[in-house]
């Protein structure tokens, strides 16, 4: 199968890894591609550099490249939204809607967006998160380009008849450049690679919080089980099914770090929580695409500082 993955980020380049393994043709497309990254993670795979919004570019990939399916993972968060938000969202947006447009142009099979936890709303949850609790009512301008989008895609793929589906992620950390943005993602990078030279560690509670920790590789596997099993649903959760907390994820580090000091930080210094102490229900995703983690939080953190490890 050829598969278009837009974003050479964290997302992105796992996903290609996991779908050279699987026998199958990935194009890796980006706007400023880091190809020593692109290579420490996915290896040697076809790129593309191209603006998401630029529609000729993307017809021309997909036809070149005669591809079957599209993993849209190509998305501004954090700072390089928040600082630009009316430039951001129009990134986000009209970019989701020029690749979708592509792919209809181009007769792709299959389209797959990438969303998240973020959309569900925690503060009405009660039991492990299934995906049809309502969206957040939160005032942010990342949670509400992805809910513009999935709404806008899920009746765009409707109107033209084509294979779609929303994969909702849960908090993914691993090895990444994080360019396009994040919160926990990079503080998680941060205190391995403190953990790997040897320095101390200071977990801030408000950003590494309780949370579904779910690790690049498994969200990897998800996507690609999505795209080449039969699609029952319209939306699935990848994540690992379980809350993780702090002190669970200090001891994690202490084990791959010995002697290293690891402390919880008694309050958050950012004035900061996460409220997702609510685990995604894997459920639907189990029974539909076989998707099974493979990564605890501590195989997770042994295998992230094994990657950062790698120059």
């Amino acid at each position: 199968m050829n598969v278009l993955v837009t974003g050479a980020g964290l997302v992105g380049c796992n996903v290609a890894r996991s779908l050279k393994e699987g026998g199958h043709e990935p194009v890796l497309y980006d706007i400023a591609p880091r190809e020593s990254y692109i290579q420490t993670v996915a290896g040697v795979v076809a790129l593309e550099r191209g603006d998401i919004r630029d529609l000729s570019a993307l017809v021309d990939t997909l036809q070149r490249h005669k591809i079957e399916t599209v993993v849209h993972t190509a998305y501004l968060i954090g700072a390089a939204l928040a600082d630009r938000p009316y430039t951001g969202v129009r990134t986000n947006v009209d970019g989701a809607m020029a690749v979708m447009e592509a792919a209809r142009l181009s007769g792709v099979r299959r389209f797959l967006f990438a969303s998240t936890q973020g959309v569900y709303n925690y503060d009405i949850a009660s039991r492990p998160i299934q995906e049809d609790l309502a969206f957040s009512e939160a005032d942010h301008f990342y949670i509400a380009s992805k809910v513009a989008c999935e709404r806008l895609l899920r009746g765009f793929a409707a109107a033209y008849k084509l294979e779609f589906a929303i994969l909702r992620f849960a908090q993914i950390y691993g090895r990444g450049h994080y360019a396009a943005g994040d919160l926990a993602g990079p503080v998680m990078h941060e205190v391995l690679t403190e953990a790997i030279a040897d320095r101390p560690v200071r977990i801030d509670p408000g950003v590494l919080s309780d949370n579904d920790y779910v690790y690049a590789k498994d969200v990897a596997q998800g996507v690609v089980l999505a795209c080449e099993k039969p699609l029952k649903h319209r939306v699935y959760n990848l994540g690992s099914g379980r809350i993780t907390g702090p002190a669970e994820l200090a001891e994690a580090i202490r084990k791959v770090a010995p002697g290293v000091p690891v402390a919880v930080l008694s309050e958050s210094k950012m004035d900061f929580r996460w409220n997702h102490t609510n685990p995604l229900d894997i459920t639907r995703a189990r029974t539909d695409l076989g998707y099974e983690p493979q990564y605890d939080i501590e195989k997770g953190v042994a295998d992230s500082v094994s990657e950062l490890s790698v120059k």
